[in-house]
């Protein structure tokens, strides 16, 4: 069955959908190993190469939702993809639930200052929380209010219809009232469901294999033949352009009208990669830009409190995924009179940073080793 939300005599219902994490691409603070938490850094110059490589891979990828990070370097991640997406409707909405843990006095500091802090203390690098800095418990609330409030919503705004259209937009700025004894979708956070088969990897200083030197100006000419290939197509669909997010979009950038046809745009545009996704699991297909901390925690729940298999990914459980790295699940959220939901979870894809490299030319490798990865 190819709808989104079931329903039977019991009165059980249930909504099907995609999720895709994508976390930010570089920033100059990644680079000179720099943790950022809540700074509002931008994206360097290898970042926004990183951005548009992403979105280039995704733009035949059809999203029904987008979802932010209220800080810059994701902000711009989001907009690159939202910008080279040629067949979603959806505009980008910013949640500061997504949005980087905070990292209290060691914001704006190195990783290695970070090491010498925690050695001074008597606790371990892997467990130690400077001062004034979330711990990893209240990052894993966050994820589980954002969850929550995002399945209610797609049951709430599908409770009608049986099926979905990727033009509907379901999330609204303010939250849906709560129902007197509703338990929640999520288990109550503990140290002991976040001490869950984790194993704490030590990441090494590793050299960025990619100096901005390296970096041809053809790299850039490159991205405007594409638009200006693109910018063809649209005149032989009958395409006109407008801003559908002017939040999201500069005022000199403008968006593709979404009303096209996807299978029409393939016939006409035969050499531009399809999406690297199928998505016949549901129609609501949704992409989540946000921070290392807050998708290893996404990660984290998924693993070890919905107990998904994620194979040997399990043994990583602590890496923080790379700039732009793409990690996908597919999930079922089901829900009875009794209002106990049950959620299971379906790995995709894990940290696939495929993008990033460029078989013709080793010199367009984008896949950089941060000296910071927090």
């Amino acid at each position: 069955m190819s709808s989104t939300i079931l329903q039977n005599s019991s009165n059980i219902k249930s909504v099907r959908f995609n999720l895709t994490l994508v976390r930010h691409a570089e920033t100059h603070a990644n680079a000179e190993g720099i943790i950022q938490g809540l700074l509002d850094t931008e994206l360097s110059h290898i970042g926004c190469l990183q951005a548009k490589a992403l979105g280039r891979h995704l733009q035949w990828h059809r999203f029904s939702h987008v979802y932010s990070s209220n800080l810059k370097r994701a902000i711009e991640t989001a907009r690159q993809i939202h910008l080279f997406n040629r067949v979603s409707s959806c505009e980008i909405k910013y949640d500061s639930l997504l949005c980087e843990r905070m990292y209290g006095i060691a914001q704006g500091q190195t990783r290695q200052w970070l090491r010498e802090l925690a050695k001074e203390s008597g606790v371990s690098h892997a467990n130690f929380n400077p001062p004034g800095a979330e711990n990893t418990v209240q990052v894993r609330q966050r994820v589980v209010a954002f969850l929550r409030k995002l399945c209610d919503e797609l049951l709430q705004n599908n409770h009608v219809n049986s099926f979905v259209s990727s033009r509907v937009e379901f999330y609204g700025s303010t939250p849906l009232p709560q129902q007197d004894g509703q338990q929640s979708l999520l288990r109550s956070v503990s140290s002991e469901n976040l001490s869950c088969h984790q194993q704490i990897i030590e990441n090494s200083g590793c050299k960025r294999s990619l100096s901005t030197e390296n970096i041809s100006v053809e790299s850039i000419t490159k991205t405007n033949k594409a638009a200006a290939f693109r910018s063809s197509i649209d005149s032989a669909l009958g395409i006109s352009s407008g801003s559908s997010d002017q939040q999201s979009i500069s005022s000199s950038t403008s968006l593709l009208s979404r009303n096209s046809s996807f299978d029409k745009q393939r016939i006409i545009s035969k050499d531009l990669s399809p999406s690297p996704y199928e998505n016949n699991f549901s129609d609501l297909d949704i992409l989540i830009v946000s921070h290392g901390a807050v998708i290893r925690e996404f990660i984290k729940y998924f693993a070890c409190d919905l107990q998904a298999d994620i194979g040997q990914h399990l043994d990583t459980i602590q890496d923080i995924a790379p700039n732009t790295s793409v990690t996908r699940f597919q999930i079922t959220y089901s829900t009875g009179e009794d209002l106990n939901p049950t959620t299971t979870v379906e790995l995709v894809d894990y940290h696939n940073k495929t993008h990033l490299t460029n078989d013709n030319n080793d010199e367009y490798n984008l896949d950089v080793v941060n000296k910071c990865s927090l």
